[in-house]
């Protein structure tokens, strides 16, 4: 969980980005920021009344994204800021999220830097800020012991693979974390409660130690070796007074 200076730290980043933006009539990027810290900022940013200020990660549901401050009548195209790293080789198909990630801050990129990392089969997409893509390309040659391929293209070009997900429709006793995390995950609801209490749980990207806090539509929760899921609907009470519910997995 991140602290208060960490969070004071992002929201004067993004104060400075706003002004400046307003001040010098140009496009200013904050980020990659996490969704907590979006969620942060938009809580907390008043941007001027010509102002415009926006998250940009490159495709529709980005999970990590810029802040974007620019003046309402400036041009804008998301590839000035943001590039896609295209990785191909031989033999990828069992690399994961974090190889990938554990390669690039290798070569000295900083987290902040580094977008969404897409990956599949032959290879993963990679998000980055525009100015690290050629710096990229010419020195990533290998994601872990794989030699790999790179070449750049703009957000709008790469065809991304489909996330991986599965819909699970359950019913919950009510909509307490613990009670959605048990029916969700498939375990049992003392099992959540006991990670719940050991800090492995985060309710949108905050981490929570309250069993009863309440879960609503969209909301969602990670879990640390487990993963990721969303309540995508609450439905009507069962015949025994129990509430329908579909949680989305990513897997």
């Amino acid at each position: 969980m991140q602290t208060d200076k960490e969070d004071k730290m992002i929201l004067s980043r993004a104060e400075d980005a706003a002004k400046l933006a307003a001040k010098n009539y140009s496009v200013k990027t904050v980020g990659f920021l996490n969704p907590r810290q979006r969620s942060l900022i938009m809580k907390s940013l008043y941007p001027e009344v010509d102002m415009i200020t926006e998250f940009n990660g490159g495709y529709p549901d980005a999970e990590r994204t810029l802040l974007v401050c620019r003046p309402e009548y400036a041009e804008f195209n998301t590839d000035d800021v943001l590039a896609v790293i295209r990785v191909t080789g031989r033999d990828l198909g069992k690399l994961t999220h974090r190889d990938y990630l554990g390669s690039l801050m290798g070569l000295g990129i900083t987290r902040e830097n580094i977008g969404d990392i897409l990956t599949e089969p032959s290879g993963a997409f990679i998000f980055v800020k525009r100015e690290i893509a050629d710096y990229i390309i010419n020195n990533l040659e290998k994601i872990g012991r794989c030699g790999v391929k790179t070449s750049v293209c703009g957000c709008g070009e790469a065809e991304l693979p489909m996330p991986k997900i599965k819909e699970i429709s359950c019913t919950v006793s009510s909509l307490r974390i613990d009670a959605v995390l048990s029916a969700s995950a498939g375990i049992s609801r003392s099992r959540a409660a006991e990670l719940i209490g050991q800090g492995c749980v985060s309710l949108n990207w905050e981490e929570t130690e309250s069993s009863s806090k309440q879960v609503e539509e969209g909301d969602l929760i990670s879990v640390r070796g487990i993963g990721r899921m969303r309540l995508d609907r609450v439905g009507g009470l069962t015949r025994k007074g129990r509430i329908g519910i579909t949680v989305v997995r990513f897997e």
